[in-house]
């Protein structure tokens, strides 16, 4: 009934799919074929996994959440990382993301991270916590420069605990999440997991 009172199509290749959904069946199966990886970086006190490359229909997938509000899709992305969880499953205390600049939550209106990671968190059954901030700019605009250099980009606003998972959509270099890693470490945490939707080439 619901079908003949609501015309619904996939995001991304406009077949008609039901209207509860955003994707049809083949587009999620081209990207969950895609991964995981198993591209893995294993440092002193953190990890790092990888699902895919950033191209192609993921790439698409994570564009159309994070900069034209389909929010939807953050369930399937949900879904990936924890595809992504089961291949390097390791205890954790709690949920994480690395946070959005001031600038980026003005453009966007929301922390596409923090979404993900709180229904993340929901699935296994692990406390999600906003422990990081970014001070790169903005509210910290007056901070003077040499301040803000010692400082770091991110900041723990809460004490980490020992064990933490750490979620991120893409990683170019790594800077950004080797910096969390870091600052996680540095005020606590003994270990951290970097779980991370696409890599770019």
């Amino acid at each position: 009934m619901l079908n003949c009172l609501y015309m619904n199509t996939c995001l991304l290749c406009e077949r008609e799919i039901s209207p509860l959904s955003s994707l049809c069946e083949r587009c999620k199966a081209e990207i969950v074929e895609k991964g995981p990886s198993f591209y893995h970086e294993s440092h002193r006190s953190y990890e790092i996994f990888v699902y895919s490359i950033y191209t192609g229909r993921l790439e698409e997938v994570i564009k159309l959440y994070k900069y034209h509000h389909e929010i939807s899709l953050s369930s399937f992305l949900v879904e990936v990382l924890i595809r992504l969880y089961g291949y390097f499953q390791r205890k954790a205390d709690a949920i994480t993301w690395v946070p959005s600049s001031f600038s980026s939550l003005e453009e966007r209106g929301f922390d596409h991270m923090e979404l993900i990671a709180k229904r993340f968190a929901r699935s296994l059954a692990i406390p999600s916590v906003k422990i990081l901030e970014n001070i790169s700019e903005g509210r910290q605009v007056e901070r003077e420069r040499e301040e803000r250099k010692k400082l770091g980009r991110f900041i723990c606003r809460k004490h980490p605990p020992h064990r933490v998972i750490l979620l991120d959509d893409v990683i170019t270099t790594g800077t950004s999440v080797k910096d969390c890693a870091r600052t996680l470490l540095k005020n606590g945490a003994e270990r951290v997991f970097v779980y991370v939707l696409a890599k770019a080439k």
